[in-house]
């Protein structure tokens, strides 16, 4: 967090910006009070790519019956005070280990099926090493190239997080 943007904000801890619909902030509260309220909102998804173009999803569990549902490489909230494209670098950082670039390939606005939010939408290099190491795990990741992506959204389109499913539709994930 940018201590100088928010410099009486005590502990930002899981604090987010609550956005109007241009996605300028009007205020800071807890993620979990803007998920409850419906607030407009900022969030970042990556979608990790390796050498072959393959993209990287992940298996996130729902709580229906259907059980899961495939969703980008990395999804979360923008904290507040920071920018969408240093979450986006910090997210790859963390939860992946990785030190890369990342590109913006687009914005979405919000909409009921993506909680609210101004979604940001990244793409970054999966190393070989790490893509090898996950094409094990395919209960938690798959490897799909583009035309098994969009596959997916014409025949199992239940299966896809709404997230990705409106990145898709939209033009946010490219071959």
């Amino acid at each position: 967090m940018n201590a100088s943007l928010y410099p009486a904000l005590p502990q930002p801890g899981d604090r987010v910006e609550i956005v109007d619909k241009h996605n300028t902030p009007i205020g800071v509260m807890h993620h979990a009070d803007v998920i409850r309220q419906r607030l407009l909102h900022r969030s970042v998804a990556v979608l990790l790519r390796d050498a072959a173009g393959r993209f990287l999803l992940r298996r996130r569990t729902k709580s229906d019956p259907a059980g899961f549902d495939l969703d980008f490489s990395a999804l979360v909230p923008v904290p507040a005070g920071q920018s969408c494209e240093t979450c986006a670098t910090d997210v790859l950082r963390e939860q992946w280990g990785i030190q890369a670039r990342v590109f913006q390939t687009g914005l979405y606005s919000p909409c009921a099926e993506n909680g609210n939010c101004h979604v940001a939408v990244y793409e970054a290099a999966l190393r070989a090493a790490l893509a090898f190491g996950l094409e094990n795990e395919p209960g938690r990741y798959l490897l799909l190239d583009y035309d098994e992506l969009k596959g997916l959204t014409v025949h199992f389109n239940d299966m896809l997080s709404p997230y990705i499913r409106v990145a898709l539709q939209n033009g946010y994930v490219r071959p």
